[in-house]
């Protein structure tokens, strides 16, 4: 027990010429200079800063959950010391008193003091005292007798510790006041216990609030989704779901929590390792809810669920619409056409008469079918037709039917199921008509497609729904078919190499395409366009074109059409060592005839083909150019192999 009266001679000492005892405690000592440098005045009566009562009422308020926790623990601190003397006091950050328990007697003796609920005991107002300067510390903090730096207050002791909020911040005081005589260490123990206790109470409630706003975020979050979200425990009971799934089918959220999946959704014969702790990527099931009824194809992934140890506490699962799984590939691969109307170049009638045609198909529905040679720009009318019709924001897929072997086309256009063949990929895949679905599909070569693929393609042209390749389940598609031809098919109908039926169901809207010799006049633009493209891509400036390159360019009779035409241009820009363009930087095949050609022939377009004989002189150029190899002879020109074939079988060159 520290000596009351000889604290009091210390205190006196340091009043009178602030001086300490070297005996003092340094805690105490350094807490009377802060009061002196706070102006406090050691011989006041009373406390003297008070809230005002509407202030105060805000005060209680605002501590209106630090009050709640406390006060259970504040009742039974007094049990413990009732009829003592003692005061159980419960203060806010600023010390200002909120709540105050004790004997009748006691609380009397206070009220002298102005030791009240709504007066501030900071060390700012009354000097060293246990609710002040355990505020002033920040720790638990008993004051004796005349340790006090007011002397109104050195009857009592004092025993005070800081209450934090779970981030560490103070936000209260809770303190027990009473006769100095009755001071015990232990009264501090139990001041610190109950704050223990306060403040776990107040760290519970905060991890309950932010469980509370973290299941807001979720239950937000899920409901923003496009996706539909099932949330299950280990047993498979739906703990959580969305609003997006239960408006797909048709469910109330009573109707689904807390049962299993099983009994809510029939999974089109779902596997038992649908329930397993392992992954499962991207299954299409087919999902159908018993209650309603309603059944949707779906794309399904599980992710398994694992606490911070480890431990695995269910799945999350993710059903994706097939429709917007599709729209997905679409977005991320680019599938989508790049060029419309106003991208394709020509004034002369042979393309503007095929232009409107093209429009007229693109404001139907109907199946088009593109015809004429190698180059003459069948997929820029596919892809214009496309995006001038309803379907433009949807996929545009391209598929070369010549370009992909008999037994690859099948699972290309129409997919497989897991196990169809060997190295068929896990969970199948989707085929072109599913990808396209919605919007367009363009069967480039279509005269190249198998008697047996066709046969099947008139099914899906005729019923509009698929099977992949292996699988039984039907897939219904809203596809637009485009096709496209160099070949005249009702030769090779009446060859017997394709169906007539299927030429019927393509031939709804035929479109021929001139080829280039046929429409001359548009070589002049088609060149400046090129020219001006191809400078920038090669980096090659180029100011202008010869009147001599030019006549020479529409003297040839282009049996490559288009194409070959930019690839010559190509070609004669990299080969040009100005900035104009001239009849020698063309290509060895077209310099022979391009010096017999006169300006003449320019002013006589669509009346001056090329003589026979320099298109036997063309191709027997690119012949030996290419050592005999057909492939690159039909690059050299720019045309396909089949058109070079036909034109060496024209001129007899074997």
């Amino acid at each position: 027990m520290r000596n009351k009266e000889l604290l009091t001679s210390m205190w006196e000492r340091f009043i009178q010429d602030g001086s300490f005892d070297p005996t003092l405690d340094e805690v105490v000592a350094q807490s009377w200079q802060r009061s002196v440098a706070y102006g406090v005045d050691p011989y006041q009566e009373k406390g003297q800063r008070m809230l005002h009562p509407r202030k105060f009422a805000e005060r209680l308020a605002e501590k209106k959950e630090l009050i709640d926790f406390s006060l259970p623990l504040m009742k039974t601190l007094y049990n413990l010391v009732k009829d003592s003397g003692f005061l159980v006091i419960l203060c806010d950050e600023q010390g200002f008193l909120l709540k105050v328990i004790g004997d009748m007697h006691t609380i009397e003796d206070a009220e002298k003091m102005n030791f009240v609920e709504g007066v501030s005991w900071s060390e700012e107002a009354m000097g060293t005292n246990a609710i002040g300067t355990c505020i002033a510390l920040d720790r638990p903090i008993q004051i004796y007798a005349a340790e006090h730096f007011s002397r109104v207050c050195q009857s009592w002791t004092c025993s005070a510790s800081p209450i934090h909020d779970p981030e560490g911040r103070i936000i209260g005081v809770l303190d027990m006041s009473g006769p100095f005589d009755k001071a015990h260490p232990h009264t501090l123990g139990m001041v610190v216990s109950a704050v223990e206790a306060i403040e776990n109470q107040l760290r519970l409630k905060e991890k309950s609030r932010k469980n509370d706003v973290t299941q807001s975020y979720l239950e937000a979050m899920t409901n923003t989704l496009q996706d539909g979200v099932l949330i299950l425990n280990t047993a498979g009971n739906i703990i959580r779901t969305n609003n997006v799934l239960l408006h797909w089918f048709g469910l109330r959220e009573d109707t689904v929590l807390y049962r299993h999946l099983a009994d809510v959704f029939e999974c089109g014969g779902a596997e038992p390792d649908l329930f397993d702790k392992a992954d499962i990527v991207n299954r299409e099931v087919d999902l159908k809810a018993k209650g309603s009824g309603r059944k949707r194809p779906v794309v399904l992934t599980r992710k398994p669920i694992h606490s911070a140890d480890g431990e695995w506490m269910g799945s999350l699962l993710t059903v994706k619409e097939m429709q917007n799984v599709r729209q997905l590939i679409h977005d991320m691969t680019g599938s989508s056409a790049k060029f419309a109307f106003p991208d394709i170049i020509g004034v002369s009638p042979a393309i503007q008469a095929c232009i409107r045609e093209a429009r007229l198909a693109a404001s139907s529905h109907a199946t088009v079918l593109l015809m004429g040679e190698s180059g003459t720009g069948k997929d820029l009318f596919a892809q214009a037709i496309h995006n001038e019709s309803s379907r433009r924001k949807k996929p545009f897929i391209a598929i070369n039917c010549g370009a992909i072997s008999r037994d690859l086309l099948g699972s290309e256009l129409f997919g497989y199921v897991e196990g169809a063949f060997t190295g068929a990929r896990k969970g199948g895949s989707a085929g072109k008509f599913e990808i396209a679905d919605g919007g367009t599909l363009f069967l480039d070569e279509i005269g190249e497609m198998s008697l047996e693929m066709q046969v099947l393609l008139l099914r899906v042209l005729q019923e509009k729904e698929i099977v992949r390749i292996g699988g039984h389940k039907v897939i219904p598609v809203d596809v637009r078919i485009v096709a496209a031809t160099n070949k005249v098919l009702e030769d090779e109908v009446r060859k017997g190499t394709f169906r007539e039926d299927l030429y019927y169901r393509l031939n709804v809207m035929p479109i021929r395409i001139p080829s280039l010799r046929n429409r001359k006049e548009d070589i002049e633009r088609l060149t400046e366009s090129f020219v001006r493209k191809l400078s920038v891509r090669l980096q090659k400036p180029i100011a202008s074109v010869s009147p001599e390159l030019l006549d020479a360019l529409i003297a040839y009779d282009w049996p490559g059409n288009v194409r070959q035409l930019q690839n010559v241009l190509e070609r004669t820009i990299i080969r040009a060592a100005g900035a104009t363009l001239r009849p020698e930087d063309l290509p060895e095949e077209l310099q022979a005839y391009g010096a017999r050609e006169t300006a003449p022939a320019r002013r006589e377009v669509g009346r001056t083909p090329l003589k026979d004989e320099i298109k036997k002189e063309a191709l027997l150029h690119s012949i030996r150019q290419s050592n005999g190899n057909h492939k690159q002879a039909a690059k050299l020109l720019g045309v396909s192999r089949s058109t070079l074939y036909r034109q060496l079988e024209k001129y007899n060159i074997r």
